[in-house]
């Protein structure tokens, strides 16, 4: 994990990492290093989304996806995934989607 990252327990087994609100920076994209993988983080429009940063096709970064509307595109393959639920739109299999909230300064992503 890059930067100031940092791990903390929640209630019922959540396990949250947190990370400055700063790290998406003006692009709104950035990949967070999980001991489980690469996570994108996105923020479109005033909301936020984290999903895994690999395409379930062949694997390519979803961070550099397309955002139209509600929908991530791939753009290799041009899968789709709905960003509120990880699900396939065009494709075979859903993207991992992961709770995140902002609060305060900090950004923080439900890795359970």
């Amino acid at each position: 994990m890059g930067g100031d990252a940092q791990i903390g327990n929640g209630v019922l087994g959540e396990r949250w990492l947190s990370v400055p609100a700063d790290v998406l920076g003006e692009g709104g994209r950035a990949v967070i290093a999980t001991t489980e993988g690469d996570v994108a983080l996105l923020r479109v429009g005033g909301d936020l989304y984290a999903v895994d940063n690999a395409c379930p096709h062949a694997g390519n970064p979803l961070v550099e996806a397309d955002v139209l509307g509600q929908t991530l595109v791939c753009v290799y393959h041009g899968w789709r995934f709905d960003l509120e639920t990880g699900a396939c739109l065009a494709g075979e299999e859903p993207v991992r989607r992961y709770p995140v909230e902002a609060r305060g300064d900090r950004i923080w992503i439900d890795l359970s």
